[in-house]
């Protein structure tokens, strides 16, 4: 009996010492819709999520959404913590009402960025009105670059854009747009200007391609957090984003950025108000 009662109270003892202790904290997962495909989008920012993971003192593992409207799918489910949205998945993603944003990035030391509508040089195409009755490539149907302000575009010059294209195709990201263009497969297609320069840095023959227009400025990408995370966590997120620069860690990851990451600020809602302007103008 004296046996038993001993290993009765070491057990109650050990289980009282791990009720005690603090449940590890999971995981957090920082999603991004796919601009690029997803080898490159690793390459760009798996040094981020290391950065975060530093920062805040708690993991940060990267997600590639897996179209544009993924990235609100997972957030909405909670499996995503963190997102980094283009602009009109962002604003797609608010009428859920369950992300809120923190941070803007900041590309090149600017806020904003211009969509584009490339074919190749030796094409014979020069503006858009030369586009009637032709292939044309867009990258996703959330794409604010890709698909939103193009088609905007084309319905303020009185172009429907249903009926001016010969066929379209939604590429999926803003590679296999230039992709789809260089080979042939359609003439001409749109994306954001940083494509290119990535590209280049890639091996793509961005010389045999030619801009036949550009969009309005587009704000840059939003960070937002899912509703629900914890306030201060989602705090030290944000403060860790905006302050990259402060630390040499952050400046690695800003000096060995592909698309040009000069940092975060903090940022609110109403700074995409023009990107929900230019959708209602596309009929979205």
């Amino acid at each position: 009996m004296r046996r038993c009662y001993i290993v009765l109270l070491v057990l109650t003892v050990l289980i009282a010492g791990l009720a005690a202790r603090p449940a590890a904290a999971r995981d957090l997962k920082f999603g991004f819709t796919p601009v690029l495909g997803e080898a490159e989008m690793r390459a760009e920012f798996d040094p981020l999520a290391a950065y975060l993971s530093e920062a805040i003192g708690q993991k940060v593992v990267l997600y590639v959404a897996k179209d544009y409207g993924d990235l609100r799918t997972q957030m909405e489910a909670g499996a995503v913590d963190i997102g980094s949205f283009s602009p009109f998945a962002y604003v797609d993603a608010t009428r859920g009402g369950k992300i809120r944003i923190i941070a803007q990035s900041i590309i090149d030391g600017t806020a904003a960025y211009r969509g584009i509508i490339v074919a190749r040089k030796n094409s014979g195409l020069k503006t858009v009105t030369d586009l009637q009755g032709k292939r044309f490539a867009f990258v996703d149907p959330k794409s604010a670059s890709g698909y939103v302000y193009p088609r905007a575009m084309l319905i303020e010059k009185g172009f429907d854009p249903k009926n001016y294209f010969k066929d379209t195709i939604f590429a999926g990201d803003h590679n296999k747009v230039i992709a789809a263009v260089l080979e042939g497969r359609v003439d001409a297609g749109a994306i954001y200007e940083g494509a290119l320069p990535v590209a280049r840095a890639n091996g793509v023959p961005t010389e045999d391609l030619v801009t036949l227009a550009s969009t309005d400025p587009i704000p840059h990408d939003a960070i937002a957090v899912r509703t629900g995370l914890d306030e201060a966590l989602a705090k030290k997120i944000q403060t860790a984003l905006v302050d990259m620069g402060k630390s040499e860690a952050g400046r690695r990851v800003i000096a060995n950025s592909k698309k040009k990451l000069t940092g975060h600020v903090i940022a609110e809602d109403s700074l995409f108000d023009v990107v929900r302007r230019t959708a209602k103008t596309a009929g979205m």
